[in-house]
């Protein structure tokens, strides 16, 4: 059972952490050449498909972790799997921002064609996810290189 914790945990993290580098990395950029009108209609339908499966990889982070951790016990849990835990928490809970608070925003702004507002708020949402991608690298560093 152990081996599928760990597989489940790591699908998880590879889904969302490199999702989140695709999404910044590689599909932003590639917007550019876009037509403005085209550039917030294309990344909300991205982020639309892409939040669903952060979604399931955080319940698939979040199950097997507690499984990990169940099977670890507390006393032998490593200062790097406690500091993973802490920065999976905070990412969780600006994730739920992200998509309970801000995207909302972002899709209203499209729904009324305010492509103006839509790309400010969009602007604002990259900065939270590239504050993600940050803490998910220090997350995996922690686990990984701290002892």
């Amino acid at each position: 059972m152990y081996k599928l914790w760990i597989f489940l945990h790591l699908f998880g993290v590879v889904v969302w952490v490199g999702g989140m580098f695709f999404v910044l990395h590689c599909l932003r950029p590639a917007l550019a050449d876009l037509q403005p009108a085209l550039r917030a209609p294309l990344m909300v339908g991205v982020l639309e498909r892409f939040f669903r499966y952060v979604i399931v990889s955080l319940a698939l982070i979040w199950v097997s972790g507690v499984g990990l951790a169940a099977r670890l016990g507390a006393q032998a849990m490593q200062s790097g799997v406690l500091a993973m835990i802490v920065l999976a928490a905070v990412m969780t809970a600006v994730f739920v921002w992200i998509r309970l608070g801000h995207f909302p925003r972002v899709r209203q702004a499209l729904a009324v064609s305010d492509l103006p507002g839509a790309a400010a708020l969009l602007e604002k949402l990259r900065r939270l996810v590239l504050l993600n991608m940050v803490l998910g690298i220090l997350a995996l560093a922690a686990v990984t290189l701290w002892r």
